[in-house]
Order: C-alpha cells, then sequence, then structure tokens
C-alpha cells in the first residue's frame, strides 16, 4: 500500500487549512499553503519566500526550516494537523527566509545544522536583519547522519558546499522524500528568473556551482520520488534531472570559453546573456554565468 501511496503523490490532498489564509494575512507574511505529500509530510509553501516542511512521528513533529517571519502561521498548521508537539528542528542552511520563523518557535527545542549554518547566523547578532539569537543550532554536524526522531528514520546530508558551506538536505527513506533547501529552487521571492539563474549558489557563504552539482548528483542517487524545494513546487526526479543536465551544459560551456581565454562579457554575449539579469538581490545572487566563470578563472590562475 505504501508503495501504491509513493507512485501517486501527485494526488496527495492538498491540505488548505480552513480560515488559515486570512489569519495568516493578518499576522504578516504572505498566507502559507500546506500541502499533504505522504501521510506524515507535508510541505509548507510559503508563497515566494523561503519553503518549509513538517514530518509527523510517533510522539512529536519534526520540522524542517521556518519561513523568513511566519512562524507562527507554521506552528498555527500543525496544530491543525496534530496536537502532538514540535521536538526538533532541522535547518537547511543559514539563510533569514528559512531562519527567521524559528522567533515565534518555543525554547527547548532541538535545533540541528551545519555548523556554518551555526556561524553565519551567529555573524547576522549585530545587523540590521539579525537571525533569531536565541534559536541557536543546539546540534551540528559537518558530514551526513542518520537519526531516528520520534520514531521516524531520516537521514541528515551533506555533500559539499552548494548554495552555502552550511547546506543540509533531509531524506526520508521510507518516504521516498528529500527536503532540498536551496540547492533546488524553482522561483524565488516571486520573481520568475532564467532557468541558469535559477540555481542560487551564495558565494559569500561559500557556496560553489561545482558543489551544487555534487549536491544534485547525491540526492538524484537517492531511493527518492519527490524533491521538496527551497522555493517553488515540488519536484519529480525528472525533474531534478533535468535542471541538472541544463546547469552541466552551462558549466561546460563557460569552461570551454575560459579556457579560450574570453572575457566575462564574451562568454555572455556568446551565451545570449546581453540583458539584464532577472532576479531580485544580485548582490547576494550573481548570475549562474558570473559564478562559474569566476570559479574557473580562478582554477586557470
Amino acid at each position: 500500500m505504501k508503495s501504491h501511496r509513493h507512485r501517486n503523490w501527485g494526488l496527495a490532498v492538498l491540505v488548505v487549512l480552513g480560515g488559515f489564509a486570512a489569519r495568516a494575512a493578518a499576522q504578516g507574511g504572505a498566507p502559507l499553503t500546506i500541502k499533504q505529500v505522504r501521510d506524515n509530510v507535508y510541505f509548507a509553501d510559503a508563497g515566494g519566500g523561503g519553503n518549509a516542511g513538517f514530518i509527523v512521528g510517533k510522539d512529536g513533529v519534526i520540522v524542517v526550516d521556518t519561513t523568513t517571519n511566519q512562524g507562527k502561521q507554521l506552528l498555527d498548521g500543525i496544530a491543525k494537523v496534530t496536537d502532538k508537539p514540535v521536538t526538533t528542528v532541522i535547518l537547511s542552511h543559514s539563510d533569514i527566509d528559512h531562519v527567521g520563523g524559528l522567533k515565534s518557535f518555543p525554547q527547548g527545542l532541538t535545533i540541528i545544522a551545519h555548523e556554518d549554518c551555526k556561524k553565519d547566523i551567529l555573524a547576522t547578532a549585530n545587523t540590521p536583519n539579525p537571525s533569531p539569537q536565541d534559536h541557536l543550532p543546539n546540534k551540528t554536524l559537518t558530514k551526513s547522519q542518520n537519526f531516528t526522531i520520534n520514531g521516524v528514520k531520516l537521514e541528515v546530508l551533506h555533500f559539499a558546499p552548494g548554495h552555502t558551506s552550511g547546506d543540509l538536505q533531509v531524506y526520508l527513506p521510507e518516504e521516498k522524500v528529500v527536503f532540498t533547501g536551496d540547492v533546488i529552487a524553482t522561483s524565488c521571492c516571486g520573481n520568475a528568473r532564467a532557468p541558469q539563474a535559477l540555481t542560487m549558489i551564495k558565494q559569500q557563504k561559500g557556496g560553489s556551482s561545482e558543489g551544487w552539482v555534487k549536491t544534485v548528483k547525491g540526492i538524484l542517487a537517492l531511493n527518492a520520488d519527490i524533491y521538496l524545494p527551497g522555493h517553488g513546487v515540488p519536484q519529480t526526479r525528472a525533474d531534478v534531472q533535468q535542471r541538472l543536465d541544463r546547469i552541466e551544459a552551462r558549466r561546460a560551456d563557460v569552461k570551454k570559453m575560459v579556457a579560450e581565454g574570453k572575457s566575462l562579457a564574451q562568454v555572455k554575449q556568446a551565451l545570449g546573456e546581453n540583458g539584464p539579469t532577472p532576479g531580485y538581490d544580485v548582490s547576494q545572487f550573481p548570475d549562474f554565468t558570473t559564478v562559474v566563470y569566476t570559479e574557473f578563472t580562478k582554477k586557470k590562475n
């Protein structure tokens, strides 16, 4: 029966909680849309911001990411599904649109993150938009680790620095589901972006296109058929493979032209990227071609 549900995940019940959207607007932030993708697994689409999700275990709830400021909405949504308490939060990385909602969560939770994620959160303490400093990760890791939490078997994975150096993915082997964080993002902040720009890499946080490729190959090697992205809508294995193929082809094109001594402007012209790069924050997310060009230029020198 479980395998039958796996094959038909696209028909899973869409949970739009009664009155939830109206209350969400009153609380501030875009309404969350909560979708049930397995019997015990839920995806919270933040409507352009950082997505989240949760898994209902035997005696508690595991949350993956917390959005920017919709933490209260997320907790209200969980309460509509189950009366079990949230016991654990797993952070896919340190960006404020994934950790900001922690400020609405109760104290005393287990918060799992990569060590570099914790360092990045701490580094925001004296900035205009700090991450919650009273909800710091209290269980950190630097490599993949298996857990059983609330009776749920899950693997917290780190393949390489991709979106950031502190990336984690959460794999549920029995449910065949992967929470990808921002290594997979099909949109961001309401803006449509070019396919190559949808690979969001934060070089200032140690991310790299090489690490992104390694990470995506890693999650594709898992026995999974639902990939829940950091931004956008759930993806199939085929969707993720197509994204990887497109990105690898673009990296190969840029690598060849760097070897030929072409400038970044010449590379972009050859690739038909003469116009403005779509996106919401070019300072944080240089276009993908610029990221790859920088990486291969450094290697060449």
